[in-house]
């Protein structure tokens, strides 16, 4: 055991203590940074390392291991280990071995903007990625039957007049989802062009123009495509017919 790992052991102690000493909640804490986290982050990264291996099996080896040796490329991974380790289900591990997997297959792709992709799907939780593959499904012809499988998520749930304190709340949460993606430039608005003489139609609740529908960008297209959940459906989001769910 050389110095460093002395002092960082040293270091863990006197924050285990210090932590251990709140009566309530202390000796819980720590035994949760002692023992669960550390357990529990060497488990999900022996299994990331496990679906990483599994997702890079058909690829050509030599020109893997090229890549792989980038310093771009190596941060990448750094980053990935870390996404991993945090990661609380098995897709959500399988979706970072597919990013990682896929920036090594795509010569298009620098493994600098294939971090950014990864950096954002650590924004996204899981509900939210299902949200975005709906979106995705425009022409798809399991979306109904998608729709109905995650229709609590995708719907979310909605508050009415009478509606109790745990109904907001919860109502207040799944509308969050569409916005987030929306400000992470996934999902666009697009908006019904008044006739002429008409005045545009606005929302009573935020004030701003009525959305007609929502459309996945191109930017969500390459994010499902480098965590293997996009379809292959339409691509041209121009084109594209409006969604059932607004």
């Amino acid at each position: 055991m050389n110095a460093e790992t002395n002092k960082t052991d040293y270091a863990v102690s006197i924050a285990k203590g210090i932590i251990g000493a709140a009566p309530i909640v202390g000796p819980l804490v720590a035994e949760i940074i002692g023992n669960i986290i550390p357990n529990q982050r060497i488990d999900r990264l022996t299994k990331y390392v496990q679906d990483l291996n599994a997702a890079v099996a058909d690829l050509d080896r030599a020109s893997m291991e090229t890549k792989m040796l980038e310093p771009a490329f190596v941060d990448l991974l750094e980053d990935s280990f870390l996404a991993a380790a945090r990661a609380l289900t098995e897709e959500r591990r399988q979706q970072i071995a597919s990013l990682v997997k896929n920036s090594l297959a795509n010569q298009e792709i620098a493994a600098a903007q294939a971090k950014l992709l990864l950096q954002l799907l650590g924004e996204l939780s899981d509900p939210e990625i299902i949200v975005l593959q709906f979106y995705a499904k425009i022409t798809s012809p399991d979306r109904d039957a998608y729709l109905e499988k995650h229709k609590d998520i995708i719907q979310g749930s909605h508050a009415y007049l009478g509606s109790s304190q745990e109904e907001l709340d919860q109502a207040a949460l799944d509308s969050t989802r569409k916005a987030h993606l929306e400000r992470l430039e996934l999902i666009r608005p697009n908006f019904r062009s008044p006739r002429r003489g008409e005045l545009p139609e606005f929302d009573d609740k935020t004030g701003m123009m009525k959305v007609s529908y929502h459309s996945i960008t191109w930017l969500g297209r390459l994010l499902l495509r480098f965590i293997d959940l996009d379809d292959g459906m339409e691509k041209n989001d121009d084109r594209t017919t409006p969604p059932t769910v607004q």
